[in-house]
């Protein structure tokens, strides 16, 4: 049964998709039993999705981005200033963020991506400070400076459906199952193989024809809309835009995610989500210095378990089943010994 859950099969990709489906929809539930609050269930959710786009870009192919803020805050920027200015209807204010991203996204993509390592991910975070500071004064006339997008009413779906509490939750689950899925079967793709393969080994993948960039930039694009849907989800759930989302603390955080999560696993960056989210709230009621407790739990798992929480996952279930498959090696052996001598004695008696 354990070995199941390691192939690549339909009824496995079924289960998990139910499993992140229910887990999705009763967050915030989850989050009462573990002494958290409803609403940090749909936090958590817009959190998991950054998480997961991120996810494809370093997991797929390797490339570190620290500038993920950028699409992130973008998306929140757009969706938040179309919501208050323009309508509350939350869903076209979320397609006009996610068209901006992509645009973003694609001219970044084109500058960023043809560099590789230190250099890529330092051009990423050097375009999003620039993002950032933009924000801060010579766009502060459409985005409030400091104070950010303040004055939000609350969006609405369909026109008679408010986006807040419960119907809110559920309009997040919803997106973020669909993601998943999304994820899933990009991974699954020959796309999904060649990414793997341009993370294995980029040089060697030019040399038999492909155009390795083409991948990596549509790699990016399909990163940083994720990052842009999640900035709009986040936009409408606060009903304000804080400057800081197109900072790089934020880039950093849902690299804290990934790496505590497990990267390449899709599932892993989002249940780092979880923890690094619950973890900020549970600490930051106990102690003032959460943020030095935050960092050796990260620094720990850099250190000592760099596969994240997936891959303590992975060994126990190996080692559960290495340990069930000698128990069941030594009961055939006893039952083989139980039987020797009473065969002999039939042999004989015959």
């Amino acid at each position: 049964m354990l070995r199941w859950l390691f192939s690549d099969s339909s009824g496995r990709e079924t289960l998990i998709m139910i499993v992140v489906a229910v887990v999705a929809i009763f967050l915030p539930q989850i989050m009462l039993v573990v002494g958290g609050y409803t609403e940090l269930g749909t936090r958590v959710l817009i959190f998991a999705l950054f998480a997961l786009g991120f996810d494809i870009l370093i997991g797929f192919t390797g490339y570190l981005s620290f500038g993920h803020a950028a699409f992130w805050g973008t998306g929140a920027y757009v969706a938040g200033f179309y919501l208050l200015h323009v309508s509350q209807n939350a869903l076209v204010s979320m397609l006009c963020g996610m068209i901006v991203v992509v645009i973003i996204s694609l001219l970044l993509g084109l500058i960023t991506m043809r560099r590789r390592g230190i250099y890529f991910a330092i051009l990423t975070l050097a375009f999003a400070e620039m993002f950032y500071y933009a924000v801060l004064s010579p766009l502060q006339a459409w985005t409030g400076g400091d104070d950010g997008l303040a004055g939000i009413s609350t969006p609405q779906l369909f026109g008679s459906i408010s986006l807040s509490g419960t119907a809110l939750h559920y309009f997040t689950a919803a997106w973020v199952i669909l993601g998943f899925y999304i994820a899933r079967r990009i991974r699954r793709s020959p796309y999904g193989l060649i990414l793997r393969a341009i993370h294995s080994n980029e040089v060697r993948l030019s040399y038999v024809g492909i155009n390795v960039f083409r991948y990596k930039l549509m790699a990016f694009v399909i990163s940083g809309l994720y990052g842009g849907l999640a900035g709009t989800l986040y936009a409408i759930y606060e009903t304000y835009v804080p400057t800081h989302s197109l900072h790089w603390t934020t880039s950093g955080e849902v690299v804290m995610m990934s790496v505590i999560g497990g990267i390449g696993t899709l599932f892993g960056p989002m249940l780092g989500a979880g923890v690094v989210l619950y973890l900020e709230n549970v600490l930051s009621g106990i102690t003032a210095q959460w943020h030095l407790i935050l960092g050796l739990i990260f620094m720990s798992f850099v250190i000592f378990m760099p596969g994240g929480i997936a891959q303590i996952g992975r060994r126990s279930i190996q080692l559960f089943t290495r340990r069930s498959g000698m128990s069941a090696a030594t009961d055939e052996a006893e039952s083989g010994t139980a039987s020797g001598p009473e065969s002999s004695v039939t042999t004989e008696s015959n």
